[in-house]
């Protein structure tokens, strides 16, 4: 019988025969095995010894977890190798999970926190100190809630940083951002119930005081903090980051880092601290509002309840110098001798806010720049240094010269005017160099702080009269410093001269309801024609109205208002305030209230700088840019400011200058503001001084241009004067601003001028003469010549018969000389009641050439004029045909009458006396208002003016002659001569004798013998 045949099965068992080895044992292992089968065969492994595990467990769910809980159990899992590596397993995922938790709460949290860029503590703010141009001498040092002065390390005493070290952080130089042992023992500390112990590190506390975290003890806030501790450390040395704590640190009141309070408490800079005071210093942060000797009234008035602890302060203290000698950065002999100081006898009272001060007005108008340019909020915070443009030697005299005229003020104006205030700015770079704002800087410390140089709006009154005519000038074809308004009484815009009398005279009753009075000059008086030059100069009213009005050629709307905005718009450019262009404002205004809050449109009064008001400073930077010829640019107080790290916010570069009116304009107003001879002040001037009196135009060569102002009221007194390199306002008044100053009789001229003059010729003492370039194409042409005084004072005529024009000027430019028979003493045309002694032929006397008054017939830019215009010719109104004319009667001659037709007799030898009577006419023989014509009785004997006398009043006057030969007869003339140059004559002839006649006196028309007047010794034939 056959076998079977092999299954496949026993050919497998023969091939893992082949791939096993028997042990003795009888194991049976595995060789040449694949990676598949030995996963496999693991796998199974595992399910066997889960299986046979699982078999050892109770059926129940409940009871197989408390058997797996037994503690034998469970110590012998964790300590097998399963359990080591589930150990690994769970400790890599802890870590993984807490590396994603820490860093997803850093993203948190630094999300919303800022970046410290510098350790000067710039969110916690500080003082801002202002220093003079120089950069050397400090002005004021600023602060509202925070007084802190940001200093360098190396201006900080060593024993000042070691003390702090050693009280705050002694391990400071030995850990990074936090410290662990402090973080722990403090919370040790706090679980026993101690008192409360800082963890933190100075990096930490610079933090904490830096983002003002002081009161907040969240635990987002400790996070915040310590990423940012961490984020200081990784940017920042140890030295760096000690620094910036103690320029941070609190050492009570307003009092933040160590220069700010070595200032004061000791008076003396951080650098300079001594040990003892170091360590006091030192001691102050752990609790300012107790440590500090400011919460005692003995060292600050303004405590009320002495919180201050002596004794807590001084323990702390010589524990500081303890640990600075444990520390090792002292001795003890050090600390033990620093301790025998009498530290709190060192510290000074705490001085007001103000106190020391230099330049007081000028440093807060500089504020007020400052906070224009940066905002109030981010100046407040402060630490920052500020270079002004204040020159202390020229704010020096500035104060001076306000201090030494006040008692000029207060005795001519009664003590009616009590504050004063000027402004000076350099002219070519807009830099105010010396302001005094009032009169009493002291009044700084009781909160009283009007500042009249910048902070209070003030009528110019007719120092605004520059900008009028320079607009007029500019926009017009047919104006020039030559040109003609008339002034005259009649109806412009504003003022419609219905009212039948000039209500502005002395016990003068108002004008009747709905009737309005004439534009009226200071003086009440109406000159007629006047140039351009010699309106200015004369500072007459009605002429500036008239320039203003007629800024716009052929202005058509109502009340010639687009020729006020025109004006107000050009003068406002000149004064450049680009703070306020910035907010779409003008500097001079009108207001609708009282509070002058409200703009409102302005009218012809604003001519005159009446009802309109601008700030002073603004003002000198408008005469300013006449100074610079047109070119206007902003005024300023800063030169420079820095951050606390140094870092520049702003340094002053030379501006770009705009022209807002030409050169050509610019000029002609200076010279015209800057003739001496048109200026109705008193004095004399040659071509390169003048003598000490009120006009001061010419200093050392310098060309200074002046104009003064009143207000109509009285009120405001002001005075500017500006040359190529300083320009200078001054302001008197009364603080209440509705008092007259005038109304004893001031003129406003002596109350502001000692201190324009005085400043304007300090500031250029010493300085080469730099005067006004002429522009090449500024024209030189036949101008009317004014012939008589325009306010009856001190200008001197005649005025030149060629004067300036611009460049695009139409007008009159040829040579005819327009003669016209001129009355001398009205300075107008001769009419037919014109007596002949006052007649004379003048060249450039018809005011029609030159007329440029739209009121008056003539076009400020309707191209060339002609003697034959058409406007009104002014003529003679002094004289009127039916006035009395003076009389001169011979009454005696040699003591017998002269009547009828006798011919009396004179000796042939010895002295004749000659006896007249003078009677007045209709004029004064001799007035005060017309100096140039004093009244006059002249003798003439046969043809030849032999004697000449004054006169003043009625009454009998005598002459002495002796005739130079006997026999015959002569022919004596006398005439009388009055103020307006009425004269009258009589005439004799008188025999000479052969012999001596004797001599009677005659009577007078009182019958009674005698003479009056001068008695004059005349010989014949002789001067």
């Amino acid at each position: 019988m056959n076998e079977p045949t092999p299954r496949p099965r026993r050919k497998a068992n023969a091939k893992a025969a082949k791939n096993t080895f028997t042990t003795k044992s009888g194991a049976t292992i595995k060789l040449n095995q694949s990676m598949s089968e030995r996963r496999r065969a693991n796998k199974e492994a595992k399910a066997r010894k889960k299986a046979a595990y699982l078999s050892t467990l109770p059926k129940e769910r409940w009871k197989r977890v408390l058997y797996r809980m037994h503690p034998k159990r469970v110590a012998k899992y964790w300590f097998s190798r399963e359990g080591a590596i589930m150990a690994l397993k769970i400790t890599g995922i802890g870590l993984v999970v807490m590396f994603l938790l820490v860093v997803g709460l850093f993203a948190y949290f630094r999300k919303d926190l800022p970046k410290i860029k510098d350790l000067a503590g710039s969110n916690l703010g500080g003082s801002v100190t202002y220093y003079d141009r120089t950069g050397q001498t400090v002005l004021w040092q600023d602060y509202d809630a925070v007084k802190r002065v940001p200093v360098p390390g190396d201006q900080i005493s060593k024993y000042m940083a070691q003390a702090t070290v050693a009280i705050e952080d002694k391990d400071y130089y030995n850990h990074g951002a936090f410290d662990v042992r402090g973080i722990v023992r403090a919370g040790v500390n706090d679980l026993k119930g101690g008192s409360r112990q800082g963890g933190s590190t100075i990096t930490q506390q610079l933090v904490k005081l830096d983002q003002d975290w002081t009161n907040d003890r969240t635990i987002s806030r400790k996070v915040k903090e310590l990423i940012l501790a961490v984020e200081l450390e990784r940017e920042y040395s140890k030295d760096d980051i000690l620094t910036g704590y103690l320029n941070i640190a609190p050492y009570g009141g307003v009092d933040y880092g160590v220069q700010a309070a070595s200032r004061d408490y000791f008076a003396v800079d951080a650098k300079d601290l001594t040990l003892a005071q170091a360590a006091m210093l030192a001691s102050i942060p752990k609790a300012p509002g107790a440590y500090s000797p400011y919460n005692s009234p003995q060292w600050n008035p303004a405590v009320t309840a002495d919180v201050f602890n002596k004794e807590g302060l001084l323990g702390r203290q010589q524990y500081v110098l303890d640990q600075m000698a444990k520390q090792g950065y002292i001795t003890q002999a050090q600390a033990n001798e620093a301790k025998k100081v009498d530290v709190l006898a060192q510290v000074k009272p705490l001085t007001p806010r103000y106190a020391g001060i230099k330049a007081p007005y000028f440093v807060l108008t500089a504020k007020q720049e400052l906070e224009n340019k940066f905002g109030s909020a981010l100046v407040q915070r402060g630490g920052w240094k500020v270079i002004t443009t204040v020159d202390m030697t020229l704010q020096a005299k500035a104060e001076e010269l306000v201090a030494s005229n006040r008692a000029n003020v207060l005795r001519l104006t009664g003590g009616v005017a009590d504050e004063q205030a000027t402004v000076l700015e350099d002219v070519p770079t807009g830099q105010i160099v010396a302001l005094v704002g009032g009169v009493d800087s002291a009044d700084f410390a009781n909160g009283n702080q009007n500042n009249y140089a910048s902070g209070i709006l003030i009528p110019p009154g007719s120092t605004f009269k520059p900008y009028d005519y320079a607009t007029f000038i500019e926009n017009n074809t047919n104006v020039g410093a030559g040109s003609v308004l008339y002034d005259t009484k009649g109806a412009i815009p504003g003022y419609t001269n219905t009212c039948d009398h000039n209500p502005n005279t002395k016990g003068a009753a108002p004008c009747a309801p709905g009737t309005y009075p004439a534009a009226y000059d200071y003086d009440n008086q109406f000159p007629g024609p006047i140039t351009l030059r010699y309106a200015l100069g004369g500072s007459r009213n009605v002429p500036a109205m008239k320039a203003m009005l007629s800024a716009v050629p052929n202005d058509k709307s109502a009340g010639k208002v687009n020729s006020i905005n025109k004006t107000i718009a050009t003068a406002s450019a000149m004064m450049s305030n680009t703070y306020l262009e910035s907010q779409g404002k003008k500097t001079y205004n009108c207001y609708a209230d009282e509070t002058l809050k409200t703009p409102n449109q302005c009218y012809t009064a604003a001519a005159i700088g009446d009802g309109a008001y601008l700030h002073l400073d603004d003002h000198v930077n408008g005469y300013a840019t006449l100074g610079r010829m047109g070119s206007a640019i902003p005024r300023t107080y800063l030169l420079s400011v820095t951050n606390p790290t140094g870092k520049s916010l702003l340094k002053w570069t030379q501006p770009q200058a705009k022209q807002v009116i030409k050169p050509d304009t610019a000029y002609i107003v200076n010279d015209m503001a800057a003739d001496p001879n048109a200026s109705y002040l008193p004095g004399s001037c040659t071509a390169n001084t003048c003598t000490v009196n009120y006009k001061f135009h010419r200093y050392n060569g310098w060309h200074f241009a002046i104009k003064t102002g009143t207000t109509n009221d009285g009120y405001d007194g002001l005075m500017g004067s500006w040359s190529t390199k300083y320009a200078v306002m001054t302001w008197v008044g009364n603080n209440m601003r509705n008092v007259s100053l005038t109304s004893r009789g001031a003129s406003m001229e002596s109350l502001t001028m000692p201190i324009t003059r005085g400043l304007m010729q300090a500031a250029h003492a010493n300085l080469p003469a730099t005067n006004w370039n002429k522009p090449a194409d500024v024209k030189t042409a036949q101008a009317f010549v004014v012939r008589s005084k325009v306010s009856r004072l001190f200008e001197i005529v005649p005025s030149p018969s060629t004067d300036l024009y611009p460049s695009w000027y139409t007008g009159k430019v040829a040579s005819n000389t327009s003669n016209q028979a001129i009355d001398k003493v009205s300075g107008k045309l001769a009419s037919s009641c014109t007596p002949e002694l006052a007649k004379q032929t003048s060249a450039n006397s018809n005011a029609a050439s030159w007329n440029a008054d739209q009121w008056m017939g003539g076009s400020p830019s309707g191209g060339s004029s002609s003697s034959s215009s058409s406007a009104p010719q002014e003529s003679d109104d002094i004289h009127n045909c039916s006035d009395t004319q003076p009389t001169i009667t011979i009454t005696a001659v040699n003591g017998t009458a002269a009547t009828g037709s006798s011919s009396p007799t004179c000796p042939a030898t010895g002295v004749c006396d000659i006896k007249v009577l003078v009677q007045q006419g209709t004029y004064n023989l001799t007035d005060s208002s017309r100096p140039n014509y004093p009244g006059t009785i002249n003798l003439t004997i046969d043809g030849q003016v032999v004697q000449s006398l004054p006169v003043s009043d009625s009454g009998n006057y005598d002459f002495s002659y002796t005739p130079s030969s006997s026999g015959g007869s002569v022919q004596i003339t006398v005439q009388v001569v009055d103020s307006v140059l009425y004269s009258g004559t009589d005439v004799k002839t008188i025999t000479i004798g052969s012999t001596t006649v004797s001599r009677a006196p005659a009577n007078d028309d009182n019958g009674n013998g005698g003479n009056r007047g001068r008695r004059g010794l005349l010989t014949s034939g002789t001067n």
